[in-house]
């Protein structure tokens, strides 16, 4: 199974490419995953994701929306198939970002490529600081132990 792990730091450049880190490449294996890459508006706002090719099929079908009726499932698969594309790695293991995801994700020049498990993530790297909310400059350290361990919050105050 396929793990994408670690934040990277890139620069977009002005034909729009970005390398795809050699740690994040090492863990597509054409066979598995196929030769392209998908890109798509990401999750959290103002970023995009990567896919695989074999990840974003995955993806399409857990997702279906054939069942789910209403113009809200309509607009969904709307917008998220016509701003999906399909990218291919250059041997230097670039990619070019299209305009038109760019200009809505709105991300500058300088981003983060972060493992999302299943997928990659492209943030704005101000964004990401925000998004991850930690301030590690405190003595506060974030409670993974629960997420780790599968165990629910605590209840009551601290």
């Amino acid at each position: 199974m396929r793990v994408f792990t670690g934040q990277h730091e890139r620069t977009i450049d002005a034909k729009n490419r970005i390398q795809l880190p050699s740690q994040l490449r090492a863990a597509i294996d054409s066979e598995r995953d196929g030769d392209g890459l998908y890109l798509t508006l990401g999750e959290h706002r103002g970023t995009l994701s990567i896919f695989t090719e074999r990840g974003f099929e995955e993806l399409a079908a857990r997702m279906e929306t054939e069942f789910m009726t209403g113009p809200e499932s309509q607009r969904f698969e709307l917008q998220f198939y016509a701003l999906a594309s399909r990218v291919d790695l250059d041997k230097q293991g670039r990619f070019v970002l299209p305009d038109r995801l760019l200009q809505k994700a709105r991300l500058g020049n300088e981003v983060f490529l972060v493992g999302q498990k299943h997928r990659i993530d492209i943030w704005n790297r101000k964004a990401l600081d925000r998004a991850m909310g930690i301030d590690w400059e405190s003595e506060d350290w974030p409670e993974w132990h629960r997420f780790l361990r599968m165990r629910p919050a605590p209840e009551g105050p601290r």
